[in-house]
């Protein structure tokens, strides 16, 4: 986990907590959570599976993409236009094909993510929750936290990290993609035009 210093927008996006929540259960509350929430782990056929063999095409992990590897869904943004404004707001990691990524995250319950790692720290990742019930919890490295409604953190994820809904309602957080905050400007520009 990052410490808060280095990520001084992040009380901007926990202020914001309420807004983006109604706007989930506006989503929520069109019926589109089955027609809208997409599997997020959807591996083609031959790719070898492991980890990801139980949660494969599975609703089980869904996400609401705002932008999915560096292409923004115009539709979720416009249904949810305060969330895309702030998203807009952030400091996004943008690189073509790749980034940036920024969804709603929802987490059935009786769920666990299984124990995995991102490609590249260049990217950090926030997690903001949303509605978070009892019984769900994250781990990244050997640290293990609980999730607080509105109080966001942010994480490398080439650490191997994993999450679990041991409740029986289900979870939903903003899931986005930023620079790591100790890449510089220039730095940031490099991988943007590589």
């Amino acid at each position: 986990f990052f410490d808060r210093e280095l990520i001084p927008w992040l009380k901007e996006m926990e202020a914001a907590t309420d807004i983006i929540r109604r706007e989930l259960l506006a989503v929520l509350g069109e019926g589109t959570d089955s027609g809208e929430f997409t599997p997020y782990v959807a591996n083609p056929p031959g790719v070898p599976l492991n980890q990801w063999a139980e949660l494969n095409h599975s609703p089980r992990w869904s996400a609401y993409h705002f932008w999915r590897h560096g292409e923004r869904n115009d539709k979720h943004c416009a249904a949810c236009p305060r969330t895309a404004a702030l998203l807009d707001e952030m400091p996004l990691m943008r690189i073509a094909r790749r980034g940036p990524n920024a969804f709603f995250s929802l987490l059935k319950s009786g769920t666990r993510i299984p124990p995995h790692t991102g490609v590249s720290n260049i990217r950090s990742t926030v997690h903001l929750p949303l509605i978070v019930p009892s019984g769900c919890g994250f781990r990244v490295g050997t640290e293990t936290r609980v999730w607080q409604e509105g109080c966001a953190w942010v994480f490398d994820d080439t650490i191997e990290h994993e999450a679990w809904n041991d409740s029986d309602r289900p979870r939903f957080i903003l899931i986005f993609d930023v620079w790591n905050p100790r890449l510089t400007g220039d730095e940031q520009r490099q991988f943007t035009t590589a």
